[in-house]
């Protein structure tokens, strides 16, 4: 790969964020070298595209971060970015047609990844604001839904879980280790213990 940012981007999503190659291939992660005109603000950033059975329906874009000796430094800039007015939607909805008796909503679309990763059918939320009421409409059914929470902010991820648990049955809230969201409990853990927390929550 001849662009140096555009491999610092692989190495962020496979070294620093733990996803195999054929996660970033199947979810069709991506890099802004050339932006269209009108579209500069998302030059050099991680393209995150949202598909249904439909086909392609929107984008979002994540800051990549500055690598300092191998590792993530934050750079400056809002992390993530939607195209104007666009409105939130599911991240990955198509793991709501497996056929699985539980499923996981994500607050992100790393956290969601990463739990499709380790086997468990995963949606991603945009973000602690990024749920509306009428998504909890696509979850009736489920023997189980786990609401994975982000334990690495000042709270947000478990007023997150327990928003989105009010508004479905049989939901549970599943919060991560201190100083930890779902993408880098995996990292650290493995997928086993995602797995093993989940259980732990019944």
């Amino acid at each position: 790969m001849n662009d140096p940012v555009a491999a610092a981007a692989v190495e962020y999503l496979t070294r620093v964020r733990g996803l195999s190659k054929d996660s970033v291939q199947s979810f069709l992660l991506g890099y802004v070298a050339n932006p269209l005109a009108g579209h500069e603000q998302y030059a050099g950033k991680i393209a995150i595209p949202y598909y249904t059975r439909s086909g392609f329906i929107s984008m979002r874009f994540r800051l990549l971060p500055e690598m300092v000796d191998g590792e993530p430094r934050p750079a400056e800039g809002p992390k993530y970015l939607s195209a104007p007015g666009d409105m939130p939607r599911l991240f990955n909805p198509e793991d709501l047609n497996r056929r699985e008796p539980f499923v996981c909503i994500c607050e992100g679309e790393m956290d969601a990844i990463t739990a499709n990763q380790a086997g468990l059918p995963a949606i991603g939320i945009a973000g602690v604001n990024g749920w509306r009421e009428y998504f909890a409409r696509c979850f009736k059914g489920y023997n189980a839904v786990y609401v994975l929470c982000d334990n690495d902010d000042k709270g947000q991820g478990a007023s997150f879980g327990e928003k989105v648990a009010a508004q479905i049955q049989n939901s549970r809230v599943v919060l991560m280790p201190s100083g930890h969201d779902v993408n880098s409990f995996v990292k650290s853990e493995g997928p086993e213990a995602l797995r093993a927390r989940l259980e732990d929550s019944q």
